[in-house]
């Protein structure tokens, strides 16, 4: 079944490209754990950690714990909801940002490097395959990304 080679190859790619951006992770002491909020943030915005906690798969306390640390980083910090000021969010901060963007320039310069020998014209298959697929995502996935 085909299917099984192409979710194996895309894993050993994932795993890769997401090995190389930790890279930048350990420069600056980041937990993996702690990059996925951060993460998670920069492509969904501020939530709260009620919302983090489920988006990401770990106790209240967890997320709790992960926010304080980076929050002593400055990667993020918590507002208030200006419609109801006994709420807060978890916003990154520009600091974060700038940490989320460095990972992304390492796996970029990463992939890059794998696909030296790729034509345009492959590159801009492979982006328009992969396009489809991810296209397909809300109808099949059983999550939402955001």
């Amino acid at each position: 079944m085909i299917e099984k080679d192409i979710e194996r190859v895309m894993r050993e790619v994932y795993a890769q490209v997401t090995k190389e951006g930790r890279t930048a992770l350990k420069e600056i002491n980041l937990t993996p754990p702690q990059f996925n909020l951060m993460v998670h943030l920069y492509f969904c915005g501020p939530l709260n950690q009620t919302n983090l906690a489920k988006d990401l798969y770990l106790a209240k306390s967890t997320i709790s714990g992960i926010v304080e640390r980076l929050e002593k980083r400055r990667f993020v910090k918590r507002a208030k909801v200006e419609a109801d000021r006994r709420s807060e969010i978890v916003v990154l901060t520009p600091q974060g940002e700038e940490v989320i963007q460095r990972v992304i320039d390492k796996r970029v310069e990463f992939l890059r490097k794998l696909m030296l020998d790729f034509t345009d014209e492959e590159k801009e298959k492979l982006l328009q395959f992969i396009s489809k697929m991810r296209d397909k995502l809300p109808e099949y996935a059983s999550s939402k990304k955001c």
